[in-house]
């Protein structure tokens, strides 16, 4: 004789029906607000995400960042991608307008100057000249130098901008983990709130006392094909005897036996001999 299986009811059996309802009420609660929390976490986690791409000009346009979703480290990220890219276009209408590169321009400035003060064999024509471009060559170097400390704020404001990207990236991990515990945990008190539903809907609906067992003759009323009653269908159900009349009802199938290639049985055609055609 087996053993039969624990019910899932098994705990709440010893329960009044107000302590199970109250229970029932307590992880609705705490499902709603594991809902409202996963939907919030999905929320930065999104916002999380979007920053990194509009740091690495995947999105043209910076996430829009909400009073509910606040984040500090994310309007940081935000505000050093947008002074990196005013750098960056700063940086490129200097290289669209001085085409001609810094030390090329210092070179050049040191021997103008030196041919300047030390050759004396120079017409007035030749001095005049190579002054106006002594003095255009110093009018570039020094808006080279004028931009030496735009072009290290570059280069610095892109290493801070690293930094917290890399900060905004670890927090996505960790936001994706929150995500996966929270989904995890709200699964399991919707599987539970789904088990006190139905023990409740199960007490409130059927009889106090526990439904007794099918008899043999339910089994043989059911196989003649006669009617039950819905408590002798339903006790059925319960003890699993419904399942044990249905595998008996089904009749094992036998293997089929090879089946022989029947030989067609053409009958002889009888009729006239046509007469061959002679030989002319």
């Amino acid at each position: 004789m087996t053993k039969r299986s624990s019910s899932v009811f098994d705990d709440l059996a010893p329960l009044e029906t107000t302590e199970v309802e109250a229970m029932y009420e307590q992880v609705i609660g705490r499902l709603s607000e594991a809902e409202e929390t996963l939907v919030g976490l999905h929320v930065q986690k999104k916002l999380h995400s979007e920053t990194i791409k509009f740091a690495v000009n995947k999105l043209t346009t910076a996430p829009e960042v909400k009073h509910d979703a606040l984040d500090e480290l994310v309007q940081l990220a935000i505000q050093q991608k947008k002074a990196f890219d005013a750098a960056i276009k700063i940086r490129d209408e200097l290289v669209q307008r001085l085409v001609v590169p810094r030390h090329r321009v210092a070179n050049t400035l040191t021997d103008f100057y030196t041919k300047l003060t030390t050759d004396d064999g120079l017409s007035l024509a030749q001095e005049m000249e190579m002054f106006a471009r002594f003095f255009e060559l110093q009018t570039m170097l020094s808006i080279y130098n004028e931009h030496q400390a735009m072009l290290s704020d570059v280069n610095r404001t892109r290493l801070n901008l690293l930094e917290t990207i890399k900060s905004v990236n670890k927090n996505d991990r960790r936001l994706a983990q929150q995500i996966t515990q929270t989904r995890e945990a709200a699964k399991g008190l919707r599987n539970e709130a789904g088990r006190l539903r139905a023990y409740l809907k199960k007490h409130q609906a059927g009889p106090d006392q526990p439904l007794p067992p099918p008899t043999p003759e339910m089994n043989e009323r059911l196989l003649s094909g006669q009617a039950l009653s819905m408590e002798e269908f339903a006790a059925m159900l319960e003890h699993g005897g419904l399942t044990d009349v249905t595998q008996a009802a089904t009749p094992p199938t036998s293997p089929k036996g090879k089946r022989e290639p029947s030989m067609r049985k053409a009958a002889p055609r009888r009729g006239k001999r046509r007469p061959s055609n002679p030989r002319r």
